[in-house]
């Protein structure tokens, strides 16, 4: 008489546990590197669309229009924006009488060893207005 085995068993073994925890991990960590990130390119968005309630902000140059910026970026929380100065940009179109207001800047935050997670994020804004020459 011939004793038949049991059917083989399915599941996971301990390496393929290992290798599912290990991506697990490293996607929580790329995330938790990005939040930040997103949470500031938020308040700098919100903080250049208010830029839109100043009737003024057309006539005004870089220099005030950081000013106001930044005064925007404290009452959001954000003391120490990655975006700079530098980063502000304006434009004038002068077909469509518009002035364009861009802050663009990279977020870059290291997940681990060499690794980073680089974020770009643009956020522009069209007001009727001029360039004036301190721009």
């Amino acid at each position: 008489m011939h004793v038949r085995c049991a059917a083989r068993q399915g599941g996971w073994s301990i390496f393929s546990v290992a290798i599912a925890v290990a991506v697990a991990v490293v996607f929580f960590m790329v995330g938790l590197a990005m939040y930040p990130g997103y949470y500031e390119a938020f308040a700098v968005r919100k903080a250049v669309n208010s830029l839109a309630e100043d009737s003024t902000i057309g006539q005004m140059g870089k220099p005030a229009i950081w000013s106001l910026l930044e005064k925007r970026f404290d009452m959001s929380g954000l003391y120490t924006p990655t975006p700079t100065k530098d980063n502000l940009k304006l434009d004038y179109d002068k077909k469509t009488g518009k002035k364009r207001i861009v802050v663009e800047y990279d977020y870059v935050r290291p997940v681990f060893a060499n690794i980073s997670v680089m974020l770009h994020f643009r956020h522009e804004l069209q007001v009727e207005g001029t360039v004036p020459g301190d721009s």
